[in-house]
């Protein structure tokens, strides 16, 4: 993924947009996952919405293998930030 338009003339950081689906939920949870370290990250309009001590839980962190990890939690003190649609 590469940077895209944002509200205004603004630029999004490179992102993936996912949706929770799952037994007890009454409806899909929207939230994005962003690249640790990717370009864009400190001027992302949609990410600066969100309380800085709460950014981490959308932020997914390289491992050695090259492949990405991000924990989604649907509750708890590092309860993923979702978005309303």
């Amino acid at each position: 993924p590469g940077r895209v338009p944002g509200p205004g003339n603004s630029l999004q950081a490179p992102h993936v947009a996912l949706s929770v689906f799952g037994r007890g939920l009454l409806k899909r949870l929207p939230t994005r996952l962003y690249f640790a370290d990717g370009e864009g990250n400190d001027t992302d309009p949609i990410l600066a919405l969100v309380p800085e001590p709460r950014r981490h839980t959308l932020i997914a962190q390289r491992k050695p293998d090259g492949t990405w990890w991000l924990d989604i939690n649907l509750a708890g003190d590092n309860e993923t930030v979702f978005f309303e649609m």
